[in-house]
């Protein structure tokens, strides 16, 4: 089933973006890395939100098109990842074609993930198109973010940032962190 039905849930753009900085500082290529490795990894991972233009026009929260739908899907992820790389993003000269793709999709793929891991509203649809289920995972310890900057910067949004900071800004730092280390540990060993 799920949580309760909460009308905007997400964790905040800043929760997002977050994942896919620290996914760029894990998949980062050796060598100096431009600025648009880290700018590619926290837009793709505060993207698919943008789904929520659909209220606009009217479409359904539980419709495929819908908020946390197939825009939030494992398979828009490798699709978009895909585009990004076949347009020729790279990040950097010491980039891989494969390396660019693997960062892209695991930056964009981290925001479904995330969302299954708040506590409320509809789940993402992961596996779309291939089926609308909409799925949480067991346990749900971020708390969901209100829509719209007056609900964001209020006790609620704050609430949110301290249950993201938790969740999802210190596993961050710690992936970044444990990231770092690997390399310079493989640096100097011969």
């Amino acid at each position: 089933m799920g949580p309760p039905f909460h009308p905007d849930p997400m964790p905040s753009p800043f929760a997002h973006a977050v994942a896919g900085l620290a996914i760029g500082a894990a998949m980062r290529p050796r060598g100096p890395v431009p600025a648009r490795w880290w700018v590619a990894g926290a837009v793709c991972a505060a993207l698919p939100d943008l789904d929520v233009i659909a209220f606009r026009f009217g479409v359904p929260y539980e419709s495929m098109l819908g908020h946390r739908g197939i825009s939030h899907s494992l398979f828009i992820a490798a699709a978009f990842a895909a585009l990004l790389v076949g347009a020729g993003f790279r990040g950097s000269d010491g980039a891989t074609a494969r390396r660019a793709f693997v960062y892209l999709f695991l930056a964009t793929a981290s925001h479904g993930l995330l969302d299954a891991f708040t506590d409320g509203g509809l789940g993402p649809a992961l596996l779309a198109p291939f089926t609308g289920t909409r799925y949480f995972f067991p346990w749900q310890p971020i708390r969901v973010a209100p829509l719209g900057l007056a609900r964001f910067f209020s006790s609620e949004g704050g609430r949110v940032l301290a249950s993201e900071a938790v969740w999802v800004l210190i596993p961050s730092l710690l992936l970044a962190a444990a990231s770092q280390a690997f390399r310079r540990r493989s640096l100097a060993t011969p």
